[in-house]
Order: C-alpha cells, then sequence, then structure tokens
C-alpha cells in the first residue's frame, strides 16, 4: 500500500529486526530469523477487498456474504491460504454489533475453503475517512477514474487522533472486542496492530496502546506491525515487512512479508519463484476491482491515467474469476497444481455477436456482477473487453451423481444460452434481468460438455448458472476437470 515512489524507496531499503527495535540501513540488510517463534513460509497469502468495494470501510460497512463467499473461494482456487483483510474504527462506531457478526460469518467462510485470516486495525496510508460515514444513509463514492486507490482510508484518521483523549477508551473497545471474540481462535493467523505506521508521536502511542490492549485480551495469537522503515517493529511479536522495490529477502522463516507484488518492478511468478520457501509472503491483492489498485502509485489524484491500464499494477484475478494472466496461476498453483485445477475455459469477445475474440483464459465458476462504471464495468478492461456490448463463451464439463432429471438456471441482464453436450438446455433471448430455466436428462457417473454464451448490450451486466438435480439442491454450476487447450 506504499504511498510514493518516495516510500517505494525507503520500503525497498528496509531495516534489520533488532530485540531493543529497528535500525535504518541505506540498503537491504538481510535479517537473521529472530530465535524461536513461528515459521511462516507456510504462507501464500493475497490482501482482500471484495471487488465491488472502493475501500475496507464499505467492505464491512456494506458487507455482502455472497460476495465474500464468492472471493474467497476464488482465492482458494489460485492457491491463497491467509487473507490480510483490514478493518475501520467508524464502522464499529457505526454499527458495532454487525461487524462483530459480519467477522464471524467472513471467518467461517474462508475456513470453509481453507482460508486463514489477519485483520488490520488501523493504517497510516491514503485518504481521511469524512464524519459522514458515520451516518445510516452515507453513500460510497464511485472511483475516481483513474486513479490508484482512490478512495482508501486512514484508520481511525487524524480528527480521532487529535482528540485521542476522546477516543481512547472506544479504540480499546473496538480492538478488544474483536480479539477477545477470537481470542485463541486458529482461523486467524495473527493480528496486525497498524499497516505502514509512521515514526509520528500519535501513532506510536497508539500503536504502544494497541499492543497493550491485545495483550491484556491474553490470546495466544501472535501480533505484528510493519517493521522496516515503519515504526512497528517494537510492538511486533514477529519481524513483518513491506518489499516492493525487487525481491529482497528481508527476513527469514521467521519473519513475514505482509506486502509485496507491483507489476512495475515485480511479478507473481517473480514473487513466487524468489520467496516461497525461504519467507511467507502476502500479495496485493487478489482481486482486481473498484478500489482501483490496478492503477500504479504514481497515477494519483493530480495525475489521473488518461484511460485503462493494460498490465494491473496490483491484483491477480477479475470479478468473474479469470486471471490477469495465467502464468500467475500457474506460478501459484505449480505446473501439476494448474493442470489438476477444474476451470471453465472462457473466451471474451469485444462485441456482444461473438465475432472479435480478444483474450482466452480459465474460471472456476459462471457467477459474477459488474458495475455500471468506468473500468469496474468491463469483466477484463486490460485486455481492451468494453463495457458495453461485449460477450463471452464458456466451455467445460460437469459430473453428474446420478441418472435423473437435472434443472439448470441462468440468472442474467443479457442473452445466454446453455448447452449441454451439445443439445440446448437454457435459452434466453430477451435483454433485461431475470432467470431462465431448462433441464436435460443426464447419464449418472458421467461427464457431460458444457457450453455456456452470454451477450451483455449495456448496464450492470450479471451473470449466474446454477443446477441441481437428483441428491442435491440447487448451486453453482462448478466445472469437473481441467479444460482442453490450458
Amino acid at each position: 500500500m506504499t504511498r510514493t515512489k518516495a516510500t517505494l524507496a525507503a520500503t525497498a531499503a528496509l531495516v534489520l529486526w533488532v530485540s531493543a527495535g529497528c535500525v535504518a540501513p541505506k540498503a537491504p540488510t538481510a535479517v537473521a530469523p529472530a530465535q524461536g517463534g513461528r515459521d511462516w513460509t507456510w504462507v501464500q497469502g493475497a490482501v482482500f477487498v471484495p471487488t465491488n468495494c472502493v475501500n475496507e470501510a464499505q467492505q464491512w460497512d456494506q458487507y455482502d456474504p455472497a460476495v465474500n463467499d464468492r472471493e474467497l473461494h476464488y482465492a482458494s482456487v489460485y492457491g491463497v491460504n491467509v487473507v490480510r483483510v483490514y478493518l475501520h474504527y467508524y464502522v464499529y462506531l457505526k454499527k458495532r454489533d454487525a461487524l462483530l457478526s459480519d467477522i464471524a460469518d467472513f471467518l467461517a467462510r474462508a475456513d470453509r475453503y481453507g482460508i486463514r485470516t489477519e485483520f488490520v486495525f488501523f493504517d497510516d496510508c491514503w485518504n481521511q475517512p469524512p464524519a459522514q460515514l458515520l451516518s445510516a444513509d452515507y453513500r460510497y463514492p464511485a472511483p475516481l477514474p483513474g486513479v490508484h486507490n482512490s478512495r482508501w482510508l486512514v484508520c481511525p484518521g487524524d480528527d480521532v487522533r487529535s482528540h485521542y483523549g476522546e477516543h481512547r477508551d472506544r479504540l480499546k473497545a473496538y480492538v478488544q472486542d474483536i480479539v477477545r471474540a477470537h481470542r485463541d481462535d486458529p482461523r486467524v493467523a495473527f493480528w496486525e496492530i497498524y499497516n505502514e505506521p509512521s515514526k509520528g508521536d500519535a501513532t506510536v502511542r497508539l500503536e504502544r496502546d494497541a499492543a497493550a490492549w491485545i495483550r491484556e485480551t491474553g490470546t495466544s495469537i501472535p501480533m505484528t506491525a510493519t517493521g522496516g522503515d515503519f515504526s512497528g517493529g517494537p510492538f511486533s511479536d514477529f519481524p513483518s515487512w513491506h518489499e516492493y522495490g525487487a525481491y529482497a529477502l528481508l527476513g527469514g522463516a521467521r519473519t513475514l512479508c505482509t506486502e509485496c507484488m507491483n507489476r512495475q518492478g515485480q511479478s507473481v511468478p517473480g514473487i513466487v519463484g524468489h520467496f516461497r520457501g525461504k519467507v511467507g509472503y502476502i500479495m496485493w491483492e487478489i482481486g482486481i476491482g473498484r478500489d482501483n489498485c490496478r492503477f500504479a502509485w504514481s497515477e494519483n489524484r493530480d495525475k489521473p491515467r488518461p484511460d485503462e491500464t493494460p498490465e494491473p499494477f496490483h491484483g491477480i484475478v477479475y470479478p468473474d474469476g479469470h486471471p490477469w494472466s495465467l502464468d500467475d496461476a500457474r506460478a501459484l498453483l505449480g505446473r501439476d497444481g494448474f493442470e489438476r485445477a477444474r476451470f471453465f475455459a472462457v473466451q471474451y469477445y469485444a462485441d456482444d455477436a461473438f465475432a472479435r475474440p480478444l483474450k482466452s483464459s480459465v474460471t472456476p465458476m459462471i457467477d459474477f456482477d459488474l458495475a455500471d462504471e468506468e473500468g469496474a464495468g468491463s469483466p477484463d478492461a486490460s485486455a481492451g473487453v468494453p463495457r458495453s456490448h461485449f460477450s463471452e463463451r464458456f466451455a467445460g464439463s460437469l459430473l453428474t451423481p446420478a441418472d435423473g432429471v437435472y434443472t439448470f438456471s441462468v440468472d442474467t441482464d443479457g442473452l445466454a444460452e446453455l448447452w449441454v453436450d451439445g443439445r440446448p438446455a437454457v435459452s434466453k433471448a430477451v435483454q433485461g434481468r431475470e432467470v431462465a430455466v431448462g433441464t436435460a436428462r443426464l447419464q449418472g457417473g458421467r461427464t457431460h460438455k458444457v457450453e455456456v454464451r452470454y451477450a451483455h448490450a449495456a448496464g450492470a451486466a450479471s451473470l449466474h448458472v446454477r443446477w441441481s438435480g437428483p441428491g442435491f439442491a440447487e448451486r453453482v454450476l462448478e466445472p469437473a476437470a481441467h479444460p482442453e487447450g490450458f
């Protein structure tokens, strides 16, 4: 989340962890593994912000179980085993009970996919939170076109820190209510007190207090805050650091790189190749969406990018589940893991008549919603897929558990057809959001070819393909095998 080129350079010159705190050398210096502590080399993580949210406050203020579940599924399919999740103090003030309930729901969903979670309580990056966010009818603004991380919010913000005495008890409750609810929860990998904390007195005071508040709970889960050029070292049970400059290993097995991966200096295959087995790593980020992290740090409010970026700065997977690059998926899963993964093949077209192909990829499901919005309204703006008048063709296989009649449903805004074994099963021939249903009698215990064609005209785009059959209720249609040609 590093904010400027200057910070990028500083982050590349991360510091030596010592028991008394941090020392800042002029160049990257390898860090000897801490004595004792946990081995974090198993971590292959990603920051998790749902692709329909502009920032971490919206993520929790308008918590959507379906979108979170879908994108946690994507994360697991692509080999992510830890998600780094930001919280926000204002959402706690606004709706404490709902936040605690939603955190519990999120942990259950992540655990269902074999993913552990780490929560970030405070953050010194980007925009000040508006006071209006506390109102029940607050409307989150749309992303600023061409601006990196255009709506991300500092937590708790300058106003709270300048009135620290008034907020201290509530800040303590915010931290302790969440930690106590999951004090010894194995689904929580660790607590992160503060992301990229400055060395200012107000930040250090809050770090010191938050570390004490967490310890007061008696939690067995370790905590950390970003060290290196930042001030979190003395408040951490284990060293954590950020590496955006290249592939410098600034720690060992008992340290953790909690942010990395920008495509101006790094790549997903590069991170995996240099870090795997040596240090745990968390990439920014799993989803390519409305937080605008597909734009670079230099593409800011003063100098927004005038067009869509052909290479996302951050992010791995689009809202419909396909990766920006198949090489990213192969790196994360390994060659054998990728070849065993079950996907639909998907072809994207620059028109709504399947005539001008743009990109071929894979996706684990046919299940997505896209806002009617610049950039985010396209299933892959980097490939030039337009926001309006595009089409997609999905091909794969399904496994039927028993002989019988299977029901297929297609919930979509556009025109759609679903074919099984070369025969039409569902047809939706009019524009406008509705559900079309069809059936097919299929032999059990075998795989059947399935094809879905979708043509979008304008407005918000949605496509959800589900099925039910003998012995199982309706659920999202998932492929039975790896597609040919990939």
